[in-house]
């Protein structure tokens, strides 16, 4: 069984260290890659009120981290975003079914109209955990990204209730 609940300072370090991970952080945005994320870093995060960040569970155990960003109640709108913390999960949907439940919290309990999400073109399984979690692409930033020191397009997708 997977859950998602929100992130509290006992799981800021092992957080810390899935956010520092090379080959994790190279796929996110510019101000958390190729940097070393800190609790203190996670601590004012999670404070920000545009910011939601949820720590995921499977089978009780933490191993995965899916975050709203740039909450805009006026708009109703957010970015998701998310990594797998624990690489020896990987396929089995752990992250697919956070981001459906973080997007049916958004939309009940936070009255979000809309959720989009962005991904680096040459990051299939990001895709495909947007693509099972009910998103569809919607868009695309031409070279718009950095990966691997090649720029690249950033491909949008979203989500409404």
């Amino acid at each position: 069984m997977t859950t998602v609940e929100p992130l509290l300072p006992e799981h800021f370090e092992q957080v810390a260290g899935w956010l520092s991970r090379p080959e994790t952080n190279r796929w996110l945005s510019g101000e958390w890659r190729d940097r070393e994320a800190t609790p203190s870093i996670l601590a004012i995060a999670v404070r920000n009120r545009r910011n939601g960040l949820y720590l995921v569970r499977h089978e009780s155990v933490p191993c995965a981290l899916v975050g709203l960003a740039d909450i805009d109640p006026a708009d109703r709108i957010a970015m998701v975003w998310y990594l797998l913390g624990d690489e020896r999960l990987k396929g089995r949907g752990i992250v697919s079914e956070a981001v459906r439940q973080l997007a049916r919290l958004a939309f009940s309990e936070l009255s979000l109209a809309s959720l989009y999400a962005w991904i680096m073109e040459d990051n299939i399984a990001s895709r495909r955990v947007l693509e099972k979690s009910g998103f569809r692409e919607c868009g695309r930033v031409r070279n718009a990204a950095c990966s691997s020191g090649k720029q690249v397009d950033r491909i949008y997708f979203d989500i409404t209730p």
